[in-house]
């Protein structure tokens, strides 16, 4: 099972926790594995059926080049990531 890490700011759409187990596999069907075991989550990480443009999603330390198309292994840690403001 691939482990998603759960921003702090969208834990209130995963009842709290801060990871969450979902089959590997291709990424787009990890997302949907990930939803469909938090509904909620749908509302602040997609945006039009896609992951809104302000996160970026890194598997095992590494970002994302191909989006949802990239393989997923099985025992992958993969970390929702949200753009940082400031200035």
């Amino acid at each position: 099972m691939a482990l998603v890490h759960i921003p702090r700011h969208m834990r209130d759409a995963t009842d709290g926790e801060a990871t969450v187990e979902v089959p590997g596999g291709q990424l787009t069907k990890v997302v949907d594995a990930l939803l469909d075991a938090h509904p909620p989550l749908r509302a602040v990480l997609m945006t039009n059926g896609r992951v809104r443009p302000d996160i970026s999603i890194a598997i095992n330390s590494e970002m994302t080049d191909n989006g949802l198309l990239v393989q997923v292994p099985d025992d992958a840690e993969v970390h929702l990531v949200p753009a940082l403001g400031g200035g």
